[in-house]
């Protein structure tokens, strides 16, 4: 091997291969142990989903939890960034080529944090669930938990709800690839955009907490910076005179935001990333979400169909034709008062 060879490999990490699931690792690929843990954490009825535990010789997790892959560098599907991709082999983060120094680290490392889990949603019901898995695999002792880059409040106190060690808690930069000893991986808790009972009552577990709080709620995305609703106050005078309070969600601790959805009966909201919190209501409640036309997703459809909720969406018109970080729109505000009138 030349020393340009040499150079690029080390400080331009690569992929040599990709395996579609983590199902298919093996002695050759540096697998230690699978822990099937499906019987421990199901109960009947749910959808087929492989729950499993992976222990690996020498893994790596490459970039801010970006990729997993073997010590032969062969990555592996079906998990972070690759969650959900039907063809992992052809995925985007596979042909990207950016500085990445490896650094090996001693000990065994817990992969808990996923590629978006910087994001409410995807930290509570994507990364949250998998310490459920790694739980029921009796996976008690490790050196390492690795998250995503850049700490939040919300991550730091649900890992404080896990008892992580503050010292335990490893940040993973984007330009490094991450080797140890031994590295743990549990699977993901469902399919991409689906939600799991078992995975929404684990996160209730963690809190549990309940106030004397407001049975209506509106959810403000004012402190967002993306997807503007350029009629937000309309809207929000209007439902305050029928008995809504206004939340804004991101100034308030994760226990706080429990408390007041476990005392709400109405919440209606913005797509967002607030919405996750319909995962600590009570069941029998009313959830109507507005939507941008270009920017849709089934993930609170399902997790109110799961919670036992009312559901109704309404589409509201783009008001600008910008990049998808200024979108902007418009909601009709006599088909908000129309659609609670229907789902009441």
């Amino acid at each position: 091997m030349s020393l340009l060879d040499k150079m690029v490999k080390r400080f331009f990490w690569r992929p040599s291969g990709c395996i579609p699931s983590m199902q298919l690792l093996d002695a050759s690929h540096g697998l230690l142990i699978r822990h099937d843990v499906a019987r421990e954490i199901r109960v009947a009825g749910l959808e087929q989903h492989p729950l499993t535990v992976v222990e690996l010789a020498a893994g790596k997790v490459v970039g801010d939890l970006r990729l997993v892959a073997t010590r032969d560098d062969v990555v592996v599907g079906g998990l972070q960034t690759l969650f959900g991709c039907d063809d992992p082999g052809n995925h985007y983060a596979l042909k990207r080529r950016r500085l990445r120094q490896l650094k090996f680290r001693r000990g065994t490392a817990i992969l808990l944090g996923v590629a978006n889990s910087d994001n409410y949603y995807h930290w509570l019901m994507d990364a949250v669930p998998r310490w459920k898995i790694l739980l029921a695999a009796n996976i008690l002792k490790y050196d390492f938990v690795l998250l995503p880059g850049q700490p939040s409040q919300f991550q730091e106190e649900t890992l404080d709800r896990l008892k992580v060690p503050p010292e335990k808690r490893l940040r993973c930069s984007k330009n490094l690839v991450h080797q140890f000893d031994r590295l743990v991986v549990p699977s993901m808790g469902f399919p991409l955009e689906e939600v799991t009972p078992w995975a929404c009552e684990w996160v209730r577990s963690l809190f549990p907490e309940k106030i004397s709080g407001p049975g209506k709620i509106y959810l403000t995305r004012r402190g967002a910076g993306r997807r503007r609703l350029v009629n937000e106050s309309e809207i929000e005078t209007i439902l305050v005179s029928r008995g809504f309070t206004i939340i804004q969600p991101e100034q308030l601790s994760v226990a706080e935001q429990a408390g007041i959805f476990r005392s709400s009966r109405w919440v209606v909201a913005p797509h967002g990333a607030a919405l996750t919190n319909v995962v600590f209501m009570e069941p029998g409640g009313s959830v109507v979400e507005l939507f941008h036309p270009r920017h849709k997703n089934r993930c609170y459809v399902n997790l109110a169909a799961v919670g036992g909720h009312r559901y109704a969406s309404l589409d509201g018109y783009i008001t600008n034709n910008t990049g998808d970080r200024q979108l902007e729109y418009r909601i009709d505000v006599a088909s908000v008062l129309e659609i609670l009138e229907q789902i009441n």
